[in-house]
């Protein structure tokens, strides 16, 4: 076991602050990107001398990694994590400056709860995710390690997706000791059997976080590695009561061709999430005892979307409130994204001040407003360079000869 080093004080421009954590390939800081004063997860790559079997193995991971960094610099949504830089050290990739959430992960979250999760909030990180997968899906990347330690919960409510696409070599002692020991649990039928791996992937690992959320336990669970892989092949997961839970077991489904798409599940989620609206029960002519019996079927089908059958996973109004908060927050900042997507960076970047004036403290609205700027301020750059230019063209010939001659003379 690799001791963890005591903190540098700064690497490249970044002020480091304290040590957040160790993951598979290194340790995670807190740090102050001196230039901008932004804060920053800083990851420092640190592998053991036997992470790899021979050198055609490091150089391949290296690789992979620098190219799977280039993929997640170009992902840019509220629910995944930013990717702000990467810097290098003997033509090698040492470290990774992430998007600082400020917050806790799910997994973090799961244990301080003691047991499993509301149903609601369960709902609500799902929606989250399942944002994030689409948009991802859609560039055509892969995560390939949904689990609750890469999902980290902000203060405002909002779950990112962490650690995304980021590769591990393939076949080396590091993996057989660290990556796959760590989140076998999670795997898809496909990857256990080194099947090609796709986006449904994704959405199995989601199904079994999920479900893990629910009830307080795993899925798959056994008391070694070959338990947990021939469980994940060949046992059928009880079935939770309810829509919500005929939700988990499609994703669930053993075949990748059986289980939703991102986008299908997203879809799927935000029906179950939306109240049936009761029947007009109170039209005249309706006797007291059909309104009844219409009554008990609308709270029957409401009850049933945002209710498993599970003791623990209870609805009060406060939570209820809670959540109709983070529905309007993520509406905002949907918003807000909406514009800048069309190129409105403007009311984009005001979109942003708005929210952030009620929560000043949003790490998602204050990487959009600045985003927003940025582009602005290309935009209008760009803008006065064509301004110039067409002032240019509509000088006529002579005008411009006489230009050159005062320049001349001006010499």
């Amino acid at each position: 076991m690799t001791a963890t080093p005591l903190a540098p004080k700064e690497l490249a421009h970044y002020e480091i602050i304290h040590l957040l954590g160790k993951g598979a390939m290194g340790w995670v800081y807190l740090a102050r990107d001196r230039r901008i004063g932004r804060r920053v997860a800083l990851k420092v790559i640190h592998l053991a001398p036997n992470a790899f079997e021979d050198t055609t193995s490091a150089n391949e991971f290296y690789r992979r990694l620098q190219r799977e960094a280039e993929v997640c610099g170009s992902l840019l949504h509220p629910n995944i994590v930013t990717l702000y830089e990467v810097g290098y050290e003997n033509d090698r990739l040492s470290y990774l400056a992430m998007e600082y959430v400020e917050g806790e992960t799910l997994l973090e979250l799961q244990r301080r709860s003691g047991a499993a999760l509301t149903v609601d909030t369960v709902l609500t990180i799902a929606a989250d995710v399942l944002r994030g997968l689409e948009y991802a899906h859609a560039k055509g990347i892969v995560h390939r390690d949904i689990k609750p330690a890469n999902i980290l919960i902000a203060t405002d409510g909002t779950a990112k997706i962490a650690d995304f696409g980021i590769a591990r070599p393939q076949g080396s002692s590091m993996t057989r000791a660290g990556s796959l020991m760590g989140t076998p649990n999670y795997m898809s039928p496909e990857q256990v059997i080194g099947k090609d791996v796709t986006p449904k992937a994704d959405l199995f690992s989601l199904g079994v976080m999920l479900y893990e959320l629910l009830t307080g336990t795993k899925p798959f669970a056994a008391s070694d590695l070959t338990g947990i892989l021939n469980n994940i092949l060949t046992q059928p997961v009880p079935r939770l009561e309810g829509p919500a839970g005929d939700f988990v077991a499609s994703l669930l489904a053993k075949s990748p061709d059986q289980r939703p798409s991102a986008c299908q599940a997203s879809a799927i989620l935000s029906a179950l999430r939306t109240p049936t609206p009761p029947p007009a029960a109170t039209r005249p002519g309706f006797g007291m005892r059909q309104r009844a019996a219409a009554l008990a079927v609308a709270v029957a089908g409401i009850v049933g979307v945002l209710i498993i059958a599970w003791p623990r996973s209870t609805i009060t109004s406060s939570s209820a409130a809670q959540i109709r908060e983070l529905d309007a927050k993520r509406r905002l900042l949907a918003e807000a994204q909406s514009l800048y997507d069309q190129k409105r960076y403007s009311e984009s970047a005001q979109q942003y001040e708005q929210y952030l004036k009620k929560y000043p403290n949003s790490s998602v609205a204050q990487s959009g407003r600045d985003r927003a700027k940025e582009a602005l301020d290309r935009a209008n750059v760009i803008q006065q360079h064509r301004r110039r230019s067409k002032r240019d063209e509509d000088i006529s010939p002579r005008e411009m000869l006489n230009r050159l001659k005062k320049a001349i003379r001006g010499r």
